[in-house]
């Protein structure tokens, strides 16, 4: 492979999603569309400018690393304010829909005749709405607080339920044992231990920063760290992109879970009637909450870069595997797709009280995207899914979601711009 080639492609591959991100802020066009179409032209079923062995190598580590970051990135954008005023609305509907997604899904496809547990797992797999179409889309949209924030937390939360579900059972399939017991002492242990390593090696590397490194820390040093987690979870056990996950929210409310700490350590006494030492304690914790910030905005940008990068060459990636030729996988993907697209409207349930507009847009986002697609391809890395009929099923399915949702979004905007004129 000449590398003067390689070098040209990835440039070019990189300008293209750049241009990819600029027509979906222009025209409303997913840039996800574009980067699957791109894939599939310079993959075997067109061109044929790359085959996808040429890359099989590297595709294990590829998207192993796209799923810890994609877990790590979407918990820098997680402000836990924000989540518990929005909790009880962004969760509910996460998880009503996540669990309406996920069981239909698994019920289309052992209707098909399909080994149930598969199923199961594929079904968690797609269960979640794409954070990488919704975010864009509602900066360009600009709904209202409520509806902002509620898509915005299903998009994370539903993207965290599709990961450590998916991954969950295909664990048990390794295992060769399943019962409702075993699910939940698993994934208990799976959160216990992730968590636990999580949260302790972000308070360790705040300190480091803060106490260490100073101003001389680089950002990849975060990254670097990052991945040392992920190896020390995964050989104690647990699970490395749940532990990704804790390390991303401790990070980026650092400063609120300082003021927080800060302010129990300085509870002042009660029976100090003079309010001197209550001022005092009050000086003193934002004192030391304002220095308690792990990452900067520059950090925030960098990283926000990199989930860019990842994305645009894990999409071009589908696109190679994209198989046209298989007749039944199409007919399959667009039939779930089709389905999913019915039952979104059952969210009505939970937002009836919702004005129209509102209750549009909430049932016109349900596209699948970068978690689905990286925990399927960890699934048929690591064995568990041997039949290709089952990952074109997927792959077309997220196409198809996507391009069912960018249409029901585009009916939205000419919809209500009328009614608003």
């Amino acid at each position: 492979m000449d590398v003067n080639i390689v070098l040209l492609g990835v440039g070019l591959i990189i300008v293209f999603g750049f241009f990819a991100e600029f027509m979906f802020k222009k025209v409303g066009v997913p840039d996800i569309l574009f980067l699957v179409l791109l894939g599939f032209l310079i993959g075997p079923h067109a061109f044929g400018w790359v085959q996808p062995e040429a890359i099989a190598a590297f595709a294990p580590v590829f998207t192993t690393f796209a799923l810890l970051f994609l877990l790590f990135e979407g918990a820098l954008s997680i402000d836990l304010k924000s989540f518990a005023r929005g909790l009880l609305s962004g969760s509910s509907i996460s998880l009503f829909n996540f669990i309406i997604s996920a069981v239909t899904v698994t019920a289309i496809l052992a209707l098909l005749k399909f080994d149930f547990l598969l199923s199961l797992l594929i079904g968690c797999a797609l269960g979640g709405v794409s954070s990488a179409f919704v975010m864009p889309l509602l900066k360009q949209l600009k709904p209202n607080g409520k509806v902002y924030t509620m898509l915005a937390l299903e998009s994370a939360i539903t993207d965290v339920f599709t990961i450590v579900f998916a991954l969950t059972i295909m664990q048990l399939i390794q295992v060769n044992v399943f019962s409702f017991k075993n699910v939940m002492s698993q994934i208990i242990s799976l959160f216990a231990v992730a968590g636990l390593i999580g949260i302790i090696g972000a308070s360790l590397w705040i300190f480091l920063d803060k106490k260490v490194f100073k101003e001389h820390k680089s950002f990849m040093s975060t990254i670097a760290f990052l991945l040392i987690l992920y190896f020390i979870t995964e050989f104690l056990g647990g699970n490395g992109a749940i532990a990704a996950l804790f390390f991303g929210l401790v990070l980026s409310n650092s400063k609120q879970l300082g003021s927080i700490i800060v302010g129990i350590r300085n509870k002042p006494d009660k029976s100090n009637g003079n309010g001197e030492e209550k001022k005092s304690s009050e000086e003193e914790t934002a004192k030391n909450s304002i220095t308690i910030v792990a990452l900067s905005e520059e950090e925030h940008r960098f990283y926000s870069q990199i989930s860019f990068f990842l994305k645009i060459f894990f999409f071009v990636y589908i696109g190679l595997l994209l198989n046209i030729n298989n007749s039944k996988a199409i007919m399959i993907g667009g039939l779930l797709a089709l389905t999913i697209l019915g039952a979104r409207n059952l969210s009505l349930l939970i937002t009836r009280k919702m004005d129209k507009q509102d209750k549009s847009l909430i049932n016109s986002i349900f596209a699948r995207g970068l978690a689905a697609a990286a925990v399927i391809q960890i699934v048929f890395e690591n064995g568990i899914l041997t039949d290709p009929l089952l990952l074109d099923i997927t792959y077309f399915f997220i196409v198809t979601t996507i391009l069912l949702s960018s249409a029901r979004v585009f009916i939205h905007k000419i919809r209500f711009k009328k009614t608003d004129s």
